[in-house]
């Protein structure tokens, strides 16, 4: 059954909204202003940080103008991340191969001073 996660944001500070899955956002700019809007993947120590230290972007600086909304499917990309079986590896250029990660969150965030909402369908 899908479930739908409500959040507004202000300000350029990452919130962790977890791993659970992604089936599509919207985000909506409630601002006086053009806004932008950045999606992660990085570690859970970033929620209300600015650094994306770590951070793997899905989506960064998306553009959107005032009074409009940006709707995003994610073609199942990251539909199956949260599964229980669902892992994560990066690749270690060191060792020369993937790696399983751990402790890792999706992440989202406006830009400086920006206000906007963010609906997001899950599994």
């Amino acid at each position: 059954m899908a479930r739908i996660n409500l959040i507004s944001l202000s300000g350029n500070k990452f919130k962790d909204i977890g791993l659970q899955n992604i089936i599509s956002l919207i985000v909506t700019n409630t601002d006086t202003t053009d806004i932008t809007f950045d999606l992660a993947i990085g570690p859970k120590t970033l929620h209300n940080k600015t650094s994306d230290t770590g951070a793997f972007y899905v989506l960064k600086d998306i553009p959107i103008p005032l009074g409009s909304t940006f709707n995003w499917d994610s073609d199942n990309l990251l539909s199956s991340i949260g599964d229980n079986g669902g892992l994560i590896s990066e690749y270690k250029d060191v060792k020369s191969r993937f790696e399983s990660t751990k402790n890792l969150t999706f992440l989202i965030r406006l830009d400086t001073d920006f206000v906007g909402n963010v609906l997001i369908r899950r599994l």
